[in-house]
């Protein structure tokens, strides 16, 4: 089994938010995380996003091997289906629980020595310049505490003509936002609809928990995607676009009725 590679991630602390605050969240979120995405690979769900990928990720010409940097790998949903592709895929998340999670999801697919794994700071990563030709994410920019700093080290990293792909919601606008809380408000439980995987949410004391750190982030009270498009154009990047409807193919009718106050997004940026 290949060793999880750490690069230095410190203990800063910006906003009011330390590298620890965050880590040992997301390890005691580890156990859901997995759970909920066990589940997406063995659903409906993986077949949508194979399907999205398909369209946005273009293969070489002469048959080489694209790099992949899954970036907040999170349980592995992302980089068991790159690897399942045959890519070369590395992964990154600041939890080390986390990539224990992904490493048992590649066993379950016969992957496990398909990727290579580092422990350590989005936004001081751990490789050269140039170096990937994709880079994925999907619910991570929201948490940095730098998310300006962490566009710019991703992009730094990807080959020219690479592209970045965020996968994102305005998961909590709505704490510094009254119209965008009341909507959060009107939309149905999640328990309370049919087919809803509550073994992977959040406990009520992990939620408030998660809440009192958002409120310290800076994405929480910006309108996205508009400020990742301003941003990314400011960072260099020769194209930006963003789809704001990705939600209605890579969603099941409950999570779009239980998260409609923060439809899934996606930007798309080429170096």
């Amino acid at each position: 089994m290949p060793e999880i590679k750490r690069a230095a991630a410190g203990n800063a602390v910006r906003d009011g938010v330390s590298t620890r605050e965050l880590v040992d969240y997301w390890d005691e979120r580890s156990t859901s995380y997995f759970k909920g995405v066990a589940r997406e690979l063995s659903d409906e769900r993986r077949g949508a996003w194979e399907h999205m990928f398909d369209a946005l990720v273009e293969e070489r010409p002469d048959g080489s091997i694209l790099r992949v940097l899954d970036l907040g790998c999170g349980p592995g949903f992302f980089s068991v289906i790159f690897a399942t592709r045959g890519f070369e895929v590395t992964a990154i998340d600041m939890s080390t629980a986390m990539i224990e999670r992904a490493r048992q999801n590649l066993e379950a697919e016969l992957l496990a020595d398909r990727v290579e794994f580092h422990q350590g700071d989005f936004t001081s990563l751990p490789f050269a310049d140039n170096m990937f030709d994709l880079a994925v994410a999907r619910n991570v920019t929201w948490l940095m505490r730098d998310p300006e700093g962490a566009y710019a080290e991703w992009l730094r990293v990807l080959a020219p003509g690479g592209k970045l792909l965020v996968f994102d919601a305005n998961w909590y606008n709505y704490l510094p936002n009254p119209e965008a809380d009341a909507k959060r408000r009107a939309c149905p439980k999640g328990d309370a609809l049919e087919g809803w995987d509550a073994e992977a949410q959040a406990t009520s004391d992990e939620e408030e928990r998660c809440e009192e750190m958002a409120r310290k982030l800076p994405l929480s009270s910006v309108l996205r995607p508009a400020w990742d498009l301003e941003a990314l154009a400011r960072l260099g990047a020769s194209s930006v676009r963003a789809d704001e409807g990705v939600w209605r193919d890579l969603w099941t009718e409950s999570e779009q009725l239980c998260y409609a106050y923060a439809p899934l997004f996606l930007v798309e940026a080429i170096k």
